[in-house]
């Protein structure tokens, strides 16, 4: 027994240091990644109604960035410091994987509920196979070709299924009036920028630090640190908003709890196995593994707040889902078997719920 309790950290260290880990480490990283990701909006929307989204933001970025500064040194025994010229790069990383995405992620959950926002989440690996078009980080496929229309029909599904949702989602009008459905509009807006900003930040951080085979490429606790940084100086300069309003600072007692998970789980963990797996993945496979956090929030949601779907929002879902199971499999045959059971673990519970709503 102590023999193979000695041998597990030895193996995860090892893989991670491999420069050729195995294609299953790598996509088991990524599950356990979305599964982190898919249980957060959960917490947040159970124990932090209350907490300023912006504040709560700032203050996971920073208690993060001691976090990361410690695996730094543990995992790559040394803190490498960016040259002049390439603070740009992680300062726009920042702002994007960090700042914009994670704030209008919390924004989003305020507004529509866990549910919707993980469903949302299907829209990140098709901006991802758009921007990996755009940047030439993927040739351009030639028109005559099946996957070609594959992945033009994939795209329109995921829009159409994400406008469906909008269209058929709840009234968040209260007796008072101080909800409405541009509220609730302003929370698909908010996970509609959330999205492409994701998939923008998986793709930069691929095509100018692992592509290039730059210093930076066997450094990804390095590379997360630094852009945690610098989303924690662009949240701070957005909190100065709140100069004269000292009592938003303050975090209720029942946020601790949202605010723990976020900077351990969501924050540190789920970032560097991210960035780990797209040193050694496509950007646009990182990205399609993102629909796999949907079955969690669901659950979750299901348990802990009692939230659900709206019958004709599950049909959406499944156009979103669609929606990536055409661009993926266009593309990517080495992870088909994945998406399909992601797909059918999800479609078929929606499928029954509408069936049973219909009758």
């Amino acid at each position: 027994m102590s023999t193979l309790r000695c041998s597990c950290p030895k193996r995860v260290r090892d893989c991670w240091n491999n420069p050729s880990p195995p294609r299953y480490a790598v996509f088991l990283s990524l599950l356990v990644v979305q599964a982190g990701f898919g249980f957060y909006p959960v917490l947040v929307k159970k124990f932090n109604a209350s907490a300023n989204p912006l504040i709560f933001s700032l203050y996971r970025d920073t208690l993060a960035v001691p976090v990361l500064l410690l695996c730094a040194l543990v995992a790559e025994k040394q803190l490498k410091v960016p040259k002049l010229k390439e603070l740009p790069l992680f300062a726009l990383l920042g702002v994007l994987g960090m700042f914009s995405s994670q704030l209008l992620y919390i924004l989003a959950v305020y507004r529509v509920g866990p549910n919707i926002s993980s469903v949302f989440q299907q829209l990140t690996p098709i901006w991802g196979s758009i921007l990996a078009v755009l940047t030439c980080t993927e040739k351009i496929p030639p028109p005559n070709k099946a996957f070609t229309w594959s992945k033009l029909a994939g795209i329109l599904s995921a829009a159409g299924g994400a406008a469906e949702m909008i269209l058929t989602g709840p009234s968040f009008a209260h007796s008072d009036g101080h909800y409405s459905d541009w509220y609730m509009l302003s929370g698909f807006l908010f996970l509609l920028c959330n999205t492409f900003s994701t998939a923008l930040y998986i793709m930069l951080q691929k095509k100018y630090i692992f592509m290039k085979n730059s210093a930076w490429a066997t450094l990804p606790v390095s590379v997360t640190l630094w852009s945690y940084l610098f989303g924690a100086i662009s949240m701070g300069l957005a909190s100065i908003y709140y100069c004269n309003q000292l009592e938003v600072f303050a975090i209720p007692v029942q946020a601790a709890y949202p605010l723990v998970y976020a900077v351990i789980v969501a924050s540190s963990l789920c970032y560097l196995l991210t960035t780990w797996a797209n040193h050694h993945l496509r950007s646009t496979v990182v990205t399609a593994f993102w629909p796999c956090q949907v079955p969690v929030a669901v659950v979750g949601s299901y348990f802990v707040t009692g939230d659900e779907l709206k019958p004709l929002q599950y049909i959406g879902a499944v156009l979103i889902v669609l929606g990536l199971c055409l661009v993926v499999c266009s593309n990517f045959k080495v992870i088909q078997l994945a998406v399909i059971v992601c797909i059918v673990s999800f479609c078929r519970p929606c499928v029954c719920h509408v069936l049973y709503w219909l009758t």
